[in-house]
């Protein structure tokens, strides 16, 4: 117990240490626009990122997408208010190569991508076309972009994101709707979306 505490304490720090503060204007309920404040950070991988990432829900934009950008914003402001145990926290990346590798190659788990590089990352096409059989699963679809995930993330955990922001859909400039298109589902988005129970693993 002393030990996961120690951690933690390790990890807050490290919080401090890495992430910085930007102020983005994000849609609220009634459509008008207010600012908040996010940590969020440049994804420049260190020794400390899987004890951090062990502690905080990492979203993964990109720094060159401005809807990207907004929608990874709304996310991570969606889940602080009404999930904080998921300690959301926007991390970028500097382009959609970089965002597909990351997810990839298990160095994080959840991104915002724009669906048609979803796609291509999904298929193997350019510019991922050095990756095949891309791990990659969609928790929700914003129309012009897919928040995805590795098929390994814990399925309760992507059935609870995907019904917290299908919830508060009117926080997005797109709603939060159900997955479609190349990329399968996660299937604890698929089983929200169905109606089922939340899975237990």
């Amino acid at each position: 117990m002393k030990r996961r505490t120690i951690l933690t304490s390790v990890a807050n720090a490290a919080a401090l240490v890495v992430a910085g503060h930007r102020t983005f204007a994000v849609a609220s309920p009634d459509r008008q626009q207010r600012p908040i404040r996010l940590r969020f950070a440049d994804l420049n991988p260190d020794r400390m990122w899987p004890v951090y990432r062990r502690y905080h829900l990492l979203i993964v934009g990109q720094r060159d997408d401005e809807i990207g950008s907004a929608l990874a914003a709304a996310i991570v402001d969606v889940l602080m208010r009404f999930l904080p145990n998921s300690r959301a926290m926007l991390v970028r990346a500097a382009d959609a190569r970089r965002v597909g590798v990351l997810v990839a190659t298990d160095q994080q788990d959840v991104a915002i991508m724009a669906a048609g590089s979803a796609e291509a990352l999904f298929l193997g096409k350019p510019p991922f076309d050095d990756i095949r059989d891309a791990p990659l699963r969609v928790i929700v679809s914003f129309g012009s972009h897919s928040l995805v995930c590795r098929p390994s993330f814990m399925a309760r955990h992507a059935y609870v994101i995907a019904s917290t922001l299908a919830e508060h859909k009117d926080a997005f400039p797109t709603p939060a709707g159900a997955p479609d298109g190349v990329v399968p589902a996660h299937r604890g988005s698929h089983a929200f979306f169905a109606g089922e129970e939340m899975p237990n693993d």
